[in-house]
């Protein structure tokens, strides 16, 4: 009957949980430019070796190094270790200088300025040189510094990765869990309730994509779970005091990566 259609319906959780997950994301990333913090690429990384260079500590090392002969000669003159702005490509004269590196790899300046040649050519395209760092207010500028693995006890324990932006990430795939199995379980219901009669007594054959597509869900309605009950676990030891994956409670770390890679290798 019509009751038996897995059409989403205003009184489903499935109806809204997926919009309003998408309203959410789009009201904190995008809608809020106050949370947008911008940097420029080459400001994070040469001043940082600008200051290793002049540091007291670590001058010993650059005694007498290519390093120090190359920020001796080049930097005073192109300012590569102190960051200026550039001008912009504006000449077609000047295009060589950035399109032509490749067959001039064996001059110094042209070797250390070639790997930002991308970024001048997309500045044609995209008019900004800035590359964007989104920090959303949940994140406490905190980096999740446990990796895409959420590897463990770094991800498991505030001690490694501090409040904010690590929790925010477990939450969110969690809630991407949830979102993902509501979907995929709407989909086999509907194929299992809406098959017509040929189909279920394979008179008919289906598509090899609808079949590879119901093969993967099936596979997905197996995996998912384990993925967001770990991910439970670790939140767990973050703030109810567990040892799950806490080796000096009686926990085990390696058994996050058992259960991520369970979901980790069907799902790639």
């Amino acid at each position: 009957g019509a009751k038996d259609v897995a059409f989403p319906r205003l009184n489903s959780i499935g109806f809204w949980i997926q919009p309003l997950g998408f309203i959410l994301v789009a009201k904190i990333a995008f809608l809020r430019p106050q949370f947008w913090h911008y940097y420029d690429k080459t400001s994070f990384f040469l001043p940082l070796l600008d200051k290793l260079k002049n540091s007291s500590t670590y001058s010993q090392f650059f005694e007498n190094t290519l390093f120090n002969k190359f920020t001796k000669n080049v930097d005073s003159n192109f300012f590569y270790l102190s960051w200026r702005a550039r001008k912009k490509i504006k000449t077609y004269n000047n295009n060589e200088n950035f399109f032509f590196n490749p067959a001039k790899l064996g001059l110094l300046d042209n070797l250390f300025i070639y790997p930002e040649n991308f970024w001048f050519l997309a500045d044609k395209v995209s008019k900004s040189r800035r590359r964007k760092i989104f920090f959303s207010k949940c994140s406490n500028r905190t980096a999740t510094t446990a990796g895409w693995t959420f590897i463990t006890p770094l991800s498991s324990n505030t001690k490694f990765t501090g409040y904010g932006a690590q929790d925010v990430l477990l939450v969110a795939v969690v809630l991407a869990g949830i979102s993902s199995t509501i979907s995929f379980t709407n989909l086999l219901i509907t194929r299992r309730t809406l098959i017509s009669p040929g189909l279920r007594n394979r008179r008919n054959l289906l598509p090899f994509i609808t079949i590879a597509t119901l093969l993967t869900f099936r596979m997905l309605a197996i995996v998912t779970p384990i993925l967001g009950g770990a991910v439970i676990m670790s939140l767990l030891d973050r703030h109810w005091q567990t040892a799950f994956f806490d080796f000096a409670y009686g926990g085990d770390p390696i058994l996050f990566q058992h259960l991520f890679w369970f979901f980790g290798h069907p799902e790639v």
